[in-house]
């Protein structure tokens, strides 16, 4: 069977496949013992207004990061890089993060513009084609030699989820950054939103915005898949506030999806979906991967008993394998 054909089929990758299809000696190249190395990098970045701002990252690899193939993760709204490295809870492991250094890459997560450590511009001002700039700059950095990182990095994988998904399109199709792309977690084709009007109307007050708990908890999580400690250390310790200018970019991109260019990416794609993830529904995994008319390959994948936050259910292995699979097979390493 030919998973990474032009044609469009959704993919349930499994446990087995993902061990078979990597060579062996890929994981002896880390050795269990080895503990993953985290470094706090800064990057500057100038943006339209003049004005430059830092964005603040976290590298995560085994080993020495030279020569590995790079991850970069944009986290979605109300999200910071914690998204990606949720610490383990009742002896399940929740680490994005660790599990792909664990695996043999660098993986940077960054805390976005208007979230966690980094710069926070004017919530009006920062809008996805802001932000987008912002990522391209970190993305140039991480390919230059001698930049904020002392190493470049060759082969960069994009990998964004839900609203990050939107800013790595409009990236990879603007600028054509990173060998793939990664999108978890949204539908680009239009659907309704299982959120009140009332309620987007009253967090649209604010040029930061914050999603009420309840809110979160409920579009956020399918609560028959997840464990409630985890649920409640996100909505305590994770949940961040985002811009209204991203959000507003959100909302026209949701009728409009063509405003991310996702007709104009053309490196290779995959599409993962949480299987019972309400707020971004699995049942539009076909539609969307049609829209990414220009992709050199779309891969489409579920992730069963699922919600939307991939890496917050039990299911995230499964998830996490059908990724480093993909990113195998697709940036030849």
């Amino acid at each position: 069977m030919n998973l990474y054909s032009r044609a469009l089929s959704t993919v349930l990758f499994s446990a087995t496949l993902a061990a078979t299809a990597l060579p062996a000696n890929k994981a002896e190249a880390l050795p269990s013992s080895q503990a993953t190395k985290v470094e706090r990098l800064v990057f500057p970045v100038t943006l339209s207004d003049g004005n430059t701002y830092e964005v603040v990252g976290y590298l995560y690899y085994r080993g020495h990061a030279k020569h590995r193939p790079l991850q970069v993760l944009v986290h979605g709204l109300t999200y910071t890089h914690e998204y990606w490295d949720i610490p383990s809870v009742g002896g399940r492991k929740y680490s994005y993060a660790e599990y792909m250094a664990r695996e043999g890459y660098a993986v940077l997560a960054l805390d976005m513009l208007g979230a966690g450590e980094s710069s926070r511009p004017d919530g009006d001002f920062l809008d996805l084609a802001e932000t987008a700039e912002s990522v391209h700059q970190v993305l140039t950095e991480m390919r230059t030699s001698g930049g904020v990182y002392k190493t470049p990095f060759r082969r960069i994988a994009l990998v964004g989820h839900s609203n990050g998904a939107i800013i790595s399109t409009f990236v990879q199709s603007t600028y054509n950054d990173a060998d793939v792309l990664v999108n978890t977690g949204f539908a680009f084709t239009p659907h309704p939103i299982p959120v009140p009007n009332e309620a987007i109307s009253a967090m649209l007050q604010s040029p930061y915005i914050a999603i009420p708990t309840e809110i979160r908890t409920d579009v956020f999580y399918d609560a028959a898949n997840a464990d409630p400690a985890v649920i409640s250390f996100d909505n305590a310790n994770i949940a961040d506030t985002y811009t209204r200018g991203q959000f507003l970019s959100l909302l026209a991109v949701s009728g409009n999806p063509l405003l991310a260019g996702i007709d104009g990416v053309t490196s290779p794609v995959l599409i993962q979906f949480g299987e019972t993830d309400e707020l971004q529904p699995a049942s539009y995994v076909d539609s969307d991967a049609e829209l990414y008319a220009s992709a050199e390959r779309v891969t489409t994948a579920i992730v069963p008993r699922t919600g939307h936050i991939l890496n917050g259910h039990f299911g995230a292995p499964a998830g996490w394998e059908q990724i480093d699979c993909w990113i195998h097979h697709n940036m030849g390493w």
